[in-house]
């Protein structure tokens, strides 16, 4: 039985967890506040929807005008070319929410994010790999083996730097 109301507790955390908005902040109804810290993340329009879910126990029905004046207010915040790039450094693709006008400038600078981010993921993957040899060159008896080791260790220290050189040259907008 105890196993049970541990599963149930579970499911019930999980479910609570997956909620847009807290009962609180559904009993507030700060509707525009919320719209605008929407518009700051990005959300499309229809996100109005998790929220109506979320606050649905509680018999609360969101504001959709006032979450819409909120959201536009937050999207100009959103919709810049510092902010594209630093979505673009978490490795994200940027909202499809800003207007079509400003969309190539900040496409450009997702992308140069998104390249620090790619990155990045690849000089954390040869320090990986180089910590893996240099292990295995500690652990090595023969001097030949020790000899091939280093001399792979070398190409990634040399492709490792070669990539920080690139990652400098987006690592700011």
């Amino acid at each position: 039985m105890p196993l049970r109301l541990i599963a149930a507790f579970a499911l019930l955390m999980s479910l609570a967890a997956c909620a847009s908005l807290s009962e609180k902040e559904c009993l507030a109804g700060n509707w525009e506040e919320i719209g605008q810290r929407d518009g700051r993340a990005g959300r499309t329009a229809d996100f109005i929807v998790n929220h109506a879910k979320a606050c649905a126990d509680t018999g609360v029905t969101p504001d959709r005008a006032a979450w819409e004046r909120g959201r536009q207010a937050g999207l100009t915040a959103y919709c810049t070319p510092l902010n594209a790039y630093e979505v673009g450094r978490s490795g994200a693709r940027l909202s499809p929410v800003c207007p079509a006008a400003r969309l190539p400038v900040l496409e450009q600078a997702n992308a140069r994010g998104r390249r620090y981010h790619h990155l990045t993921e690849e000089i954390r993957d040869l320090r990986r790999e180089a910590d893996d040899i240099r292990a295995r060159i500690v652990a090595a008896d023969d001097p030949a083996t020790r000899g091939a080791l280093l001399s792979r260790l070398n190409l990634l220290d040399l492709r490792r730097h070669m990539l920080e050189t690139r990652r400098n040259a987006v690592a700011r907008f």
